[in-house]
């Protein structure tokens, strides 16, 4: 229609100031007649780039993984990436279901925040080699770029913090023996109790999916149970949540008669004055982002990128603040 190749249209589209100002003013004034838009399909496999990134997370609703993808969003749109969520909901099914309706939209590369200590299928991924980092979980062999939280150093410090404060009753409950975050999280919580002489009690322990409503449910069968805790630490800010919905129930005050601690260091606790550890969310995604975007790129050297943060010990009212012991 313009009386020109498909190659200055393009041109003009793409804004190179090569084309005459006259023609680039024709072919956009078309342009808007005709309401032309690109095929970004199209472009796809002209460019053998799609320039979309998905993201698995576990639960989006949980404002942890929220803080985490806004990291993600806002390096991948700094890098010139759009970003595609998933919520897995923590089930084998739909975290494969989800990757295959990624892989087959085209995306260039993928982070999955959800992952399993075991996940052959995301191993299977790693060995074909297909452009991937995982964020705030890792497997259990190590394969793969990662970047993760010092979780066992992060639960060690907050049990440590309540010890120090003379509680000797402390229970917890943590994320599945599936996840890494679980694991770590109960390894530091029991090398800190073991480190300071305090015997480590089975009925003081619960593993449960990082939900507040599981948070719920634990702290109501602690809190019913004959032995009863002077602290508990929470997996995470929403299984902590649970926990005060729990004592809140009993009819507990929370520093008074119970310390509680969380772990993630979400918006929500800074307004329930909760002690938690900082995550680095966002600069945990961001850093996810980047090696991905060098991996869709070629600018990688062929080493793998295993980053560690190191985690922050957030203060608060509701570890109770007793004299120190």
């Amino acid at each position: 229609m313009a009386g020109v190749s498909h190659t200055t249209v393009s041109r003009v589209l793409n804004n190179d100031p090569k084309v005459a100002s006259e023609t680039a003013k024709r072919i956009l004034e078309l342009v808007q007649k005709v309401e032309y838009r690109p095929n970004p399909l199209a472009r796809r496999f002209a460019r053998k780039r799609s320039n979309l990134i998905g993201l698995l997370v576990s639960d989006i609703s949980n404002p942890f993984y929220a803080e985490l993808a806004r990291g993600i969003e806002d390096k991948a749109q700094e890098c010139g990436y759009h970003v595609i969520f998933c919520s897995t909901d923590d089930r084998l099914d739909r975290n494969q279901q989800y990757i295959e309706i990624m892989r087959n939209t085209g995306v260039d590369g993928l982070i999955f925040a959800s992952v399993g200590l075991h996940d052959q299928h995301v191993e299977k991924l790693i060995e074909d080699r297909l452009p991937l980092v995982l964020v705030n979980r890792k497997l259990e062999s190590e394969k793969g770029d990662y970047v993760v939280l010092d979780n066992r150093f992060g639960a060690y410090q907050l049990t440590q913090h309540l010890i120090e404060h003379g509680y000797r009753k402390i229970a917890i409950i943590t994320g599945p023996s599936d996840y890494s975050t679980g694991v770590e999280r109960l390894r530091g919580y029991r090398e800190a109790l073991k480190d300071h002489g305090i015997a480590i009690r089975d009925t003081l322990i619960f593993q449960v999916p990082f939900s507040r409503e599981d948070g719920y449910r634990a702290a109501k069968a602690l809190l019913n149970g004959a032995d009863k805790p002077e602290a508990i630490f929470g997996g995470n800010d929403h299984i902590a949540l649970g926990v005060m919905d729990a004592a809140d129930e009993f009819g507990i005050r929370i520093p008074e008669d119970l310390a509680l601690v969380g772990f993630d260091d979400t918006e929500y606790a800074k307004s329930m004055k909760l002690t938690t550890v900082s995550q680095r969310k966002y600069e945990m995604g961001s850093l996810a982002v980047q090696i991905l975007v060098d991996y869709i790129e070629n600018k990688v050297n062929g080493y793998a990128h295993r980053i560690v943060l190191e985690p922050k010990l957030m203060i608060r009212q509701s570890c109770g603040g007793h004299p120190v012991r």
